[in-house]
This record gives structure tokens, sequence and C-alpha cells, in this order.
């Protein structure tokens, strides 16, 4: 940035937003992953005494985990989103002439 403001390339948002979105689509497969495990192996914890301590405190471990994940989900499709509606944004006021030269596109 320099004193009289910076450049704003619609390109670079769209692309950063589309990035973004592709790693919230790889973090909602680890968390549909994680999901199965904890189906998969919720039986085999045992019957002892430490499976069965195991097994009363999982769904609140099993919460805690999954509403984390819940929220950095909805925080990549927030960043995503609003990547996305940026770039919109600025395509749009240079479509229109309002940025008729990249100089003119700073804020």
């Amino acid at each position: 940035m320099n004193r009289d403001g910076y450049f704003v390339a619609w390109e670079a948002l769209r692309r950063e937003s589309s990035v973004v979105r592709g790693h919230r689509d790889d973090a909602a497969e680890a968390r549909e992953d994680l999901r199965q495990a904890f189906d998969r192996d919720r039986a085999s914890l045992g019957h002892d005494v430490y499976g069965v301590e195991l097994a009363r405190k999982l769904p609140g471990i099993e919460e805690k985990i999954f509403t984390a994940f819940d929220g950095y989900l909805a925080e990549l499709d927030g960043t995503s989103e609003g990547l996305s509606t940026s770039a919109t944004d600025y395509r749009s006021r240079e479509w229109y002439g309002h940025l008729d030269d990249p100089s003119s596109s700073k804020i």
C-alpha cells in the first residue's frame, strides 16, 4: 500500500474465493471422514472401566469437535462469499466506467 491507496484486481479476488471454496470442500470432506470414524469406532471402545468412561464422555467430546468444525466451515463460507462479492463489485465498477484506469481503482 502506498500513500494513495492500493489497487484491487477483481480477478485475484475471484481466484482467491475459489481457493478458499476448495479449502472449505476439503475441510467438509475431512469432517465427514471424522464423523464416519467416530461412528465406526464407537462400538469398539471395550467394556472395561476405561471404555465405559470414554463411552460416557464421548458424546460431549464429539459435540465440541463438530461444533468447532461447523464454525470453521462457516468462516470459510463467509470468506469465500465475501471475496466473491467484492470481486463482483469491483468488476461492475470497472465495467460501468467508474474505474477507467488502474490508478483510479484505489480504496
